[in-house]
């Protein structure tokens, strides 16, 4: 592993870290906030949040385990956890939403009176406790702290939602918002959460990773003087990050091929696949691999 992947993966380590003891604690007081107030809009984003601690956990877990290089049992090293924790962080999500639509639908049937007050005071807090994390971990680029990410945007846009609520509450003593507040919250993680969900369950399953055209791809790679043909060209990613290629080449006859290798590689890295796996082949092999 290099030293900017190396550090890379500390930063990331050493931010979802923070972003895990601010959530976590914050989480227990939105516990004692949402008793202590009977706003049912501050307990449904006391769940979400311990459920984002929880995932965050996993995350901060799962990426020290993807700083380990390659081994006899992981030939690719261990970066593909940090995926696994992105995938378990988003059914999360799903799952959190869906028990907060529940307690909220109960709470509109019968809407009871909230304390606006404390509301608005935790929601300030939630807005800059919620604010500085995302502050943290904005810049992340696996999808590991891109997931992570997106649940503190949508815990930031909740609260900010929650305060505005609460301070219409205070004025009006519209109770019944508090618990519609929350359903709307609910639908918006469950939506979103389903769509970061895929996205992370398309990548297990090896899909051409975004931001990577094939086509044009195939198109750069046989622009290269020397290349007569590309096939069987394959592309994934181990984490959202990390890219991985491999291809068959047929050389055009009395090709040079000492450079070849370089350039292939450097045409790869412009669409930004950084690991790459060549075979060259002559225009008399015959490659049992061609329809794939």
């Amino acid at each position: 592993m290099s030293s900017c992947s190396h550090n890379h993966h500390n930063q990331e380590s050493k931010n979802l870290g923070i972003v895990f003891l601010l959530n976590f604690g914050f989480a227990i007081l939105e516990f004692i906030g949402g008793i202590l107030s009977q706003s049912t809009a501050l307990l449904s984003d006391a769940i979400h949040d311990m459920g984002d601690a929880l995932a965050i956990a996993l995350a901060w877990v799962f990426a020290k385990i993807g700083q380990k290089g390659r081994s006899d049992k992981f030939s690719y090293g261990y970066k593909r956890f940090s995926l696994l924790s992105a995938l378990i962080g988003s059914l999360i999500l799903v799952f959190g939403a869906m028990a907060m639509l529940i307690l909220a639908i109960s709470r509109l049937q019968s809407p009871v009176e909230v304390h606006s007050d404390l509301m608005i005071l935790f929601a300030i807090l939630g807005v800059a406790v919620n604010g500085f994390a995302v502050l943290k971990i904005r810049s992340g680029k696996t999808l590991n702290e891109q997931v992570i990410s997106f649940h503190l945007l949508e815990d930031l846009l909740s609260w900010i939602a929650v305060l505005i609520g609460a301070i219409v509450i205070y004025f009006t003593d519209w109770y019944w918002l508090d618990p519609l507040m929350a359903i709307g919250i609910s639908l918006w993680i469950f939506v979103h959460g389903l769509q970061k969900g895929g996205k992370v369950a398309q990548l297990f399953l090896q899909s051409v990773p975004d931001g990577v055209d094939q086509e044009d791809l195939m198109k750069a790679l046989t622009q290269i003087p020397e290349i007569e043909e590309v096939h069987d060209l394959h592309l994934w990613s181990l984490d959202g990050a990390a890219n991985i290629g491999s291809c068959h080449i047929i050389i055009k006859a009395n090709s040079k091929t000492d450079t070849l290798k370089q350039k292939i590689r450097d045409c790869f890295a412009t669409f930004h696949v950084q690991h790459v796996t060549i075979e060259l082949e002559s225009p008399l092999d015959t490659c049992p691999h061609q329809e794939c």
